[in-house]
């Protein structure tokens, strides 16, 4: 193992000087790889797996093949969205050259392969798992001296499988031979390279990995051979013909967003050129398309500062759903890469693309007016995709981007519409992204972003749950935050039709995303939940309008989120808010109309292998102190307020009106106070074991007070509770005693 490292060492300092003389040269990054992949490999989706990480040593020897394929013995009863490790200080990239065609091996890439896996989840994580990453790139040994030298291609359609004790997941290489593990708990890994048709073993094929808390491995592999399966016919790069056009003069301005509210800053470039072929564009200027194009895999790769391109309607069309229409590099030599700057995107259109337009990085994006529409889905002919996991190919990606905006594209029929990772100041405004068969638009690890007033409808697709289920919704959804995304504002967005839920804050295993504010957005017929929480805290919930789902606002371990300042819930086919496990939230000011129960808020276990990434014990994780206050909760089939196991909550000054019950309450529910509420017809259903039966008034301002075991208090032991302080009682109780000695001497005075 040690001279494994040793002797990759050299290796990677001996690459690396190179690389740097040849940047002093003046070589310039990759346009698209022109190694296609055998005829008889068909990528599928790519799935994404939490795995476990070995205790002890694992040793596999795996058969080497074209057609190698992963099973399990079973399938694991949860899996979970990944983590993306942060980004090194330092992460080598290769340049490399093969028939003056650049070539790309990059060793942090933004993974265009696929792969298929089922996993044993034989092992648990332990409840402080953290988290770290591998990833590496595939290169063709052309002249097999066991070295990676300028000139040699990385491997497209190479097959990569990760093993430990819990199973074993699969990718195949990206065009430039690029792969990428992210989320992996920390611990021992064995990678293991199966080489295309085509391509031999350049190297022992097989390597033992130790993946550490937020750091990233590199392990690169070397292939011998770089002849194409019979059936497979290289398709060279196509260059552009780029012309000035001489009668243009004058500044054409980046775009007239200049005045509206974004962060995005518009900018000026002098030089106009025509294009009629696909290639790189790697100098300023105005660039625009002249005719539609076709091409295998990139089409047109922007490497420069300070660009427009402008399609001018015309379409740039794939093949296979390979490759991109557009896709921005990061520019610079090896030590010094860099987001490019001033980047505007108009009126293409892409389809039958991984990606219709891909961003690696930018800084001051502009991305408008582009129809990315059929382009790659995660699903199969049937509809059925993978549940859980990080989602790949979609309308647009924009990856690593500060000051961005997004706006007026179509992007419909993908697997994501509108998929933005790792950025911040990024505004996603006026789109419609429709009919994908996960997300409409994806926030990933995004900061202090925008989605405001898009349309998005119908994001839907079958799987096997968890729990062996099969059936619709899967994961999917009109607007996705997960993996951090904080701090970030979705309003005024419309969300209809048969979305799997319509606008979901997702921690499963990743950070939470916290202090979003979701206001004035209209959802309106999503199978599960029109709005979700899980696991998040200091969230703000408002002004929306909520219908036709089969819950309104569902809270999963959620804290200290306030759903307030008049959210109009309607015709839910079950709850209008639904909370489990969560505590300290604000719920006040709604409206809820027949729905079959207003407010529903419980405890029950959980199980603590499959939720291994919530902190603490079960006992820390319960139904408590939360405000249930000045809510109008009308017309709901049977009840108005149900506590299950839900003790020490607020539940004063609402107003119930002609539900069929009014208070539903079962198991542990003490602690309550019941005060100052409005009721107007209904029955009362007392459900509780007769050590906390509670008893209640028509009285609109009754009050009943509990002991922690769940007894109601007589009316001197409360009023003698209320008028003693302790030296131990926290503030919050003490002002709690403060206000209701207040409340009840204007009750005495007002009799």
């Amino acid at each position: 193992m040690i001279s494994a490292r040793f002797l990759l060492r050299i290796r990677f300092f001996s690459v690396l000087g190179l690389f740097v003389a040849l940047s002093a040269c003046g070589q310039r990054p990759p346009i698209e790889t022109t190694i296609l992949s055998a005829g008889n490999e068909t990528p599928t989706a790519f799935i994404n797996l939490q795995v476990s990480a070995a205790q002890t040593q694992v040793t596999v020897t795996p058969t080497l093949t074209a057609t190698a394929a992963v099973t399990a013995s079973s399938t694991p009863s949860a899996t979970f969205a990944s983590t993306l490790s942060p980004t090194p200080a330092f992460s080598p990239t290769w340049t490399l050259t093969v028939n003056k065609t650049l070539v790309s091996a990059s060793g942090t890439p933004s993974a265009r392969g696929t792969m298929t896996a089922t996993i044993s989840a034989s092992e648990t994580a332990p409840p402080n798992a953290c988290f770290g990453s591998i990833n590496g790139s595939v290169v063709a040994d052309l002249n097999s001296d066991s070295q990676a030298e300028a000139g040699e291609p990385g491997v497209q359609g190479a097959k990569l499988f990760l093993y430990n004790a819990s199973g074993v997941i699969g990718l195949y290489t990206t065009g430039n031979g690029q792969f990428y593990f992210p989320g992996l708990v920390a611990g021992k890994y064995t990678l293991t390279a199966a080489p295309p048709s085509g391509y031999t073993p350049g190297d022992k094929g097989s390597f033992e990995l130790n993946v550490e808390c937020d750091q990233t491995v590199t392990q690169n592999f070397l292939m011998n051979g770089g002849t194409p399966a019979p059936d497979a016919t290289p398709t060279a790069a196509s260059r552009s013909k780029i012309t000035p056009v001489v009668s243009e003069t004058g500044t054409p301005r980046a775009s007239r967003s200049g005045a509206s509210a974004s962060k995005f800053k518009p900018f000026s470039v002098a030089a106009v050129y025509d294009i009629a072929g696909c290639g790189a564009i790697t100098a300023p200027g105005l660039y625009r398309l002249t005719t539609s194009l076709t091409s295998q895999w990139d089409c047109i790769a922007i490497h420069s500062d300070n660009v427009i391109f402008d399609c001018q309607g015309y379409s740039l069309n794939g093949r296979d759903y390979n490759g991109y229409g557009v896709v921005v590099h990061q520019i610079g030599n090896v030590l010094s890469q860099r987001a490019p700057q001033n980047i505007e995107i108009r009126n293409c259109k892409s389809s039958k693309h991984k990606y219709g337009i891909f961003i690696d990085a930018a800084q001051n994006l502009y991305a408008h007016d582009n129809t990315l529409s059929d382009n790659f889905r995660d699903t199969d002919e049937r509809g059925f995709g993978q549940f859980l996991g990080l989602t790949e190919g979609g309308g647009i990606r924009v990856g690593a981007a500060t000051n961005a905006l997004i706006e007026n594209n179509t992007t419909n029929n993908n697997a994501i519409g509108i998929d933005v990772r790792n950025g911040s100041g990024i505004t996603v405004r006026g789109n419609t992204a429709s009919q994908n068969s996960a997300w409409g638009v994806h926030f990933y690890n995004v900061q202090f972003g925008e989605i405001d007033g898009n349309t998005t409808a119908d994001n839907i697709r079958y799987c096997t749950w968890g729990n062996g289920t099969v059936g619709p919704g899967c994961d999917a959804g009109g607007i996705m935050l997960q993996a951090g995304s904080s701090k970030n504002v979705v309003r005024d967005n419309i969300i209809t039709g048969g979305n799997g839920n319509g606008i979901f804050i997702k921690a499963h295993g990743t950070p939470c995303g916290d202090g979003n504010v979701i206001q004035g957005n209209t959802i309106n017929g999503a199978l599960y939940n029109a709005i979700e929480l899980s696991f998040c805290r200091d969230n703000k919930i408002a002004g929306n309008h909520i219908a036709n789902s089969l819950d309104g606002i569902w809270l999963g371990f959620a804290q200290k989120n306030e759903i307030n300042g008049g959210n109009e819930l309607r015709d839910l086919a079950n709850h209008g808010i639904i909370s489990w496990n969560s505590s300290q939230n604000n719920v006040s000011t709604n409206t809820i109309v027949n729905s079959r129960e207003g407010l529903y808020f419980y405890s029950s276990e959980y199980d603590r292998e499959q939720f291994f990434f919530v902190p603490g014990a079960p006992s820390d994780h319960i139904s408590t102190e939360n405000c249930l206050c000045d809510n109008s909760l009308l017309n709901n089939a049977v009840a108005a307020i149900h506590l299950n196991n839900s003790i020490k909550n607020q539940i004063t000054q609402n107003r119930l009106t002609n539900n069929a019950v009014n208070f539903v309450m079962e198991g542990n529910t003490a602690g309550n106070i019941i005060q100052d509420n409005q009721i107007q017809g209904g029955a009362y259903r007392l459900d509780a074991p007769n050590p906390q039966r509670v008893a209640f008034s028509n009285k609109p301002r009754a009050l009943t007070a509990y002991t922690f075991e769940g007894r109601p208090l007589s009316r001197a032991e409360f009023l003698r509770a209320l008028w003693t302080d302790a030296p131990e009682e926290s503030f919050d109780l003490r002002w709690f005693k403060t206000k209701m000695r207040i409340s009840l001497r204007w009750m005495l005075e007002s009799q």
